[in-house]
């Protein structure tokens, strides 16, 4: 069965995840795509990867383990994970 409200809240988090991405790589958003990763675009090092993570994280308002850091190797993956933490798995509001 088709994850329509997945799909769109996939798209919604591929645009946002394509500004964040594309500011820190200083790459132009319309050339990211799912499989863009280090492989792909060259300013991808481990510096701009930790400036990658922190701009998400305040792009969010979520926190990553040091374990899902390293696990952020492509933008298909950071929507994965980030869309997780959206869902339950992250930083919550309440105190």
């Amino acid at each position: 069965m088709p994850p329509t409200e997945s799909t769109a809240l996939n798209k919604q988090l591929f645009s946002r995840v394509a500004t964040v991405a594309g500011d820190v790589f200083s790459i132009p958003e319309s050339s990211l795509t799912e499989i863009s990763s280090p492989d792909t675009i060259e300013t991808w090092d481990s510096l701009h990867h930790l400036s990658l993570v922190v701009a998400l994280e305040q792009e969010f308002d979520i926190q990553f383990s040091p374990e899902e850091v390293e696990q952020l190797l492509s933008v298909e993956l950071i929507i994965a994970l980030v869309e997780e933490k959206l869902r339950g798995g992250g930083a919550s509001d309440g105190g």
